[in-house]
């Protein structure tokens, strides 16, 4: 995308933010006795890694309980070259001020969207624009941190980052005949759009990037320049990561997002492999899900969560992971590996 181009104090701002690194640790050494106990709680386990975006952070994290981390990257993105008229008309919506709520799902959907913007010539309009809506929600810090380098102000951040903690977080407003938008990343939530119109809400919806199982040059442009690590998904080792989980491989696997699931669910279903990935999920290895909607796009394919962390980011959900193997211990005794592979 040719309009694309960021402010250095935003590579500093995001950088910052998503050095979640730094917020696990303190959380997990919050009690520094229990760390320090369950530190190796992992050691001896092979865990896949699934996810693209965040994925070598997730696999440090697993490291430092003494796990082996594999990384199966199944997320990539595609944006398109031209501002396509549903993005151009979702910006004039907000420029002609007909929007009093707008929500934000990603940081990625607020960069494209500002880059789209600027190509048409309305990114000053827009951020006036935005700032004169009532209320804008941001699904996390990520977007909120994106917008603030452009001045925009957030007035909600929900404590669930999820579609359902915002239609949560919104039961404390009146919707009511407003106009809400949303700008989806590349999926979207049938909850959130449900409880909007059902409590009289005229809702506008816009995609701006669609979620695959390839990750396409200008999308990786755009995650690198965000300062993001991403692992760029192959589809071939996603198979052959597959074939090794149904074999016994492998003792736990990660998932931090729905399109997570429903892309590596693709592959397998594409190679018919979906079945036999079903059978070992359920039987073999803990699976481990960042959140109720990843457990929900899990259960759409008919896979049980074994662990879910009461905190849905991802230094919880290791710590979760931990204490999940070190109960099982103290039930059953020494753990056996579900592993056939030799570590």
């Amino acid at each position: 995308m040719p309009c694309i181009r960021y402010t250095d104090q935003y590579m500093i701002t995001l950088l910052t933010a998503t050095n979640i690194s730094k917020i696990t640790r303190r959380y997990l050494s919050s009690q520094s006795a229990e760390r320090s106990c369950n530190i190796l709680s992992l050691a001896g386990m092979r865990i896949v890694v699934t996810g693209s975006r965040r994925a070598t952070e997730l696999a440090h994290l697993i490291s430092n309980f003494g796990g082996t981390p594999k990384i199966i990257a199944t997320v990539g993105f595609e944006i398109n070259q031209r501002v396509s008229k549903e993005i151009e008309d979702f910006i004039n919506k907000i420029v002609e001020k007909k929007i009093d709520y707008i929500i934000f799902m990603t940081g990625p959907g607020v960069y494209l969207l500002m880059s789209a913007a600027r190509c048409l010539g309305l990114e000053k309009i827009l951020v006036e624009a935005l700032n004169q809506i009532t209320i804008i929600i941001c699904r996390s810090f990520k977007s909120k941190y994106a917008l603030a380098d452009h001045g925009i102000k957030t007035d909600i951040i929900p404590q669930d980052n999820t579609a359902e903690g915002i239609a949560r977080a919104l039961n404390n407003y009146s919707v009511y005949n407003k106009n809400v938008a949303i700008l989806w990343p590349g999926s979207d939530s049938s909850v959130l759009r449900q409880e909007l119109l059902k409590s009289g809400a005229q809702v506008v919806e816009c995609s701006i990037y669609t979620y695959s199982h390839e990750l396409k040059e200008d999308a990786a442009k755009v995650l690198k320049t965000m300062g993001f690590n991403y692992k760029s998904p192959h589809q071939a080792k996603v198979v052959e990561f597959i074939e090794e989980i149904t074999k016994g491989f492998f003792d736990a696997i990660t998932f931090t997002s729905p399109p997570a699931v429903f892309e590596f669910f693709k592959i397998a279903e594409q190679y018919h492999l979906k079945e036999s990935l079903q059978q070992s999920l359920n039987q073999d290895i803990i699976v481990v899900a960042v959140g109720p909607s990843t457990e929900k796009a899990l259960a759409e394919n008919r896979v049980k969560v074994d662990v879910m962390p009461k905190v849905y980011k991802m230094g919880p959900m290791v710590k979760a992971l931990s204490d999940y193997v070190i109960q099982t211990k103290a039930n059953k005794g020494k753990i056996q590996s579900k592993s056939n592979f030799p570590i």
